[in-house]
């Protein structure tokens, strides 16, 4: 394991001295496809059905009120919310500019299926939660020199086996499996709780090893297919075992109906897919956790105590299954926010709000303003109509909507009526000073390049490239191009690369597809063009990759060359062309998320040269120093000068 802790201080100085391209000690090829959007497949996916709240006892007002909140907390950073009771959808959102159709990285949510996978192979008598690792990869024992013999495969479901080969050897070679079985031991096996991702990739390595197929083809064959998902991705290790602990893209709505089949006791349709005693065995009391948030943890996941009997597939970043028998009830969460377990903002709301939900075995009352509300707070933040007061970063812009002391409600109507026409003429306003701004700008700026003094960021957040082990080329070069007076281009010269981004006025989103490596991946681009308070012209860019839980700023700000030139009137003299640039990035998740990943994944207790070595990058007097870089690599600014 030492080496696997060497080479993350490795990766991690050669992320902060900003080297590019081919940087990680793991082969990289490209795997993700393009996602299938409206297709003749999905007619295939049998949908869950809809149904009002009330129909199935829950008040309409509750929902309203929890999405509202996660909404206005800008650290939730919501990206799609989905609500069942008695197996049906009674609420669902995205929040523009995710769209509920489109999938989603699950990050570890994805360990709980690998769990249904082991449950069948030991109902089919192929497998048992008391095989030995070395009894079922008894033919690699001598190529793989085991040395720990007594690890179970209930210790993997368990996190519990002790393996000092964590998820740092995700980035530590190509042949984890081997590292795994090489590796010593911290404990032992099955007398500690210590979470880790490679328990979970080894326990795919098992189904591979049983069945001859890659967890994937048998989580198809066996679950997905049978439940009607159909539109779904599994990352794979260099040597085509399916990652399990990690790299699932799924839809909300699949991830909802994986949550459905386990409150169903493993049936789907009359279909026993994972045997009910399997799935009992999975959601009860296994091993103490020792965290105060989450006492207890089941079988690849973990048990709540926000009400009887409740659990949840977690994953990073907020990406969630949460799951209360008691109440028949599931909430599906897809998210960026700062999450590693369950203990954000996003995950405490929804808690908190669940743990004290009281609902109706009966249908309750109709009631069709609260219904309303609850219909347009969601088309609202999906950005499909502004028929509901649009969240901002300072919170709800409230409004009245009962009769005040003294004043008619038609008074009101037409205070609020005017109040509405008076904000869509200022918004109006500025977007036509802001496109004559950006116009006057582009035209001047159209067709010239800006070449970087820098050449080590990338599009792609830090996050992101770590995760898929696609790393940046490095951007060169950006240029601008004017389309007509609704929308222009920024040109991003990145490798060999030229991702053409299409940006609007005013905040406006485009959907742009960039391939990175021979992976596509969807973004939506928001701009805002403006001056800062040096009279600079900024173009201020959001990027937020639409299927993933990570976002990036991207801010460009153009010198004035003139700002000492004024004319005989002593009148302010634009340049007909700025000779400089710079350029502000950021990402979210940013930079604590992204330290405490990287250096909780170091392993304790390194010996020799290698434990010193790997002791002073991350965890003796260079901390600082390595935290000030990454920061600075994550929020870097850099200048560019232009070349035509």
């Amino acid at each position: 394991m030492a080496k696997a802790g060497l080479d993350v201080g490795e990766l991690l100085l050669k992320i902060v001295t900003g080297e590019t391209g081919e940087i990680s000690k793991v082969d990289y090829a490209p795997q993700k496809p393009d996602f299938i959007e409206n297709s003749a497949i999905t007619d295939m996916e049998m949908p869950l059905k809809r149904s009002l709240p009330e129909e199935e006892g829950v008040s309409s007002a509750f929902l309203t009120s929890l999405i509202k909140n996660l909404a206005k907390n800008r650290e939730c950073r919501m990206h799609k919310i989905m609500v069942l009771r008695h197996g049906n959808v009674i609420a669902e959102s995205s929040f523009a500019p995710y769209k509920l159709d489109m999938w989603h990285v699950s990050y570890s949510m994805c360990k709980s299926i690998v769990a249904m996978a082991i449950g069948i192979l030991v109902s089919e008598g192929k497998l048992s939660v008391e095989d030995k690792l070395s009894d079922i990869f008894s033919a690699k024992i001598s190529r793989f020199a085991f040395l720990k013999k007594t690890i179970k495969v209930k210790d993997l479901l368990t996190m519990s086996s002790g393996a000092d080969f964590n998820e740092a050897g995700a980035i530590s070679g190509n042949d984890w499996r081997k590292s795994f079985l090489e590796a010593g031991s911290r404990f032992e096996p099955g007398t500690q709780f210590d979470y880790n991702s490679m328990n979970t990739y080894m326990l795919s390595a098992i189904v591979t090893e049983i069945t001859g197929d890659s967890l994937f083809r048998f989580c198809k064959e066996r679950i997905f297919n049978p439940m009607g998902i159909r539109r779904i991705f599994w990352e794979s290790c260099p040597q085509n075992i399916t990652k399990g602990g990690w790299g699932l893209f799924i839809r909300t709505e699949d991830m909802a109906k994986l949550g459905q089949l386990y409150l169903q006791n493993g049936k789907w349709n009359g279909e026993q897919l994972v045997p009910e005693e399997w799935v009992k065995e999975s959601v009860s009391h296994q091993i103490e956790t020792g965290k105060d948030d989450n006492e207890h943890y089941g079988y690849q996941l973990w048990i709540n105590d926000d009400r009887p009997g409740s659990y949840a597939f977690n994953g990073m970043l907020g990406q969630n299954v949460f799951v209360y028998p008691d109440i028949d009830m599931i909430v599906v969460t897809n998210a960026g926010n700062s999450d590693i377990f369950q203990t954000s903002p996003m995950a405490v709301t929804i808690r908190e709000a669940m743990k004290n939900l009281e609902v109706s075995n009966i249908a309750l009352p109709k009631d069709f303003k609260a219904q309303s509300e609850l219909n347009a707070l969601c088309r609202s933040l999906s950005g499909q109509t502004s028929s509901f007061p649009v969240i901002t970063s300072g919170g709800w812009k409230k409004r009245a909507v009962t009769m005040t002391s003294g004043r008619p409600k038609r008074k009101v109507a037409e205070f609020e009526s005017k109040r509405s026409s008076f904000k869509a003429s200022v918004a109006s306003y500025n977007v036509r000073n802001e496109n004559m701004l950006i116009s006057t700008w582009l035209h001047k700026l159209n067709g010239h390049v800006y070449e970087l003094e820098n050449k080590n960021l990338g599009l792609f957040p830090i996050m992101m490239q770590v995760v898929h082990n696609n790393f940046t080329d490095g951007i060169s070069k950006i240029g601008f191009r004017l389309f007509d007076s609704n929308f222009f281009f920024i040109d991003i010269y990145e490798g060999t690369q030229i991702y053409s981004l299409r940006c609007g006025f005013g905040g406006k989103s485009y959907v742009n597809t960039i391939n990175m490596h021979g992976e596509n991946y969807k973004l939506s681009m928001s701009s805002v063009c403006t001056t800062d308070e040096y009279n600079r012209l900024v173009i201020r860019n959001e990027i937020s990759f639409l299927e993933e839980a990570c976002m990036r700023t991207f801010n460009i700000y153009f010198d004035d060359n003139a700002s000492d030139r004024e004319d005989k009137k002593g009148t302010f003299i634009h340049p007909s062309v700025p000779s400089g640039i710079e350029l502000r990035l950021n990402e979210t998740p940013g930079t604590d998320i992204l330290i405490d990943t990287m250096t909780s994944i170091a392993p304790e207790g390194l010996g020799g040269m290698q434990g010193r070595i790997f002791n002073k990058i991350v965890k003796g007097g260079v901390k600082d120093f390595l935290e000030g870089a990454m920061k600075n690599t994550i929020q870097p600014s850099v200048r560019g000068h232009l070349i035509s």
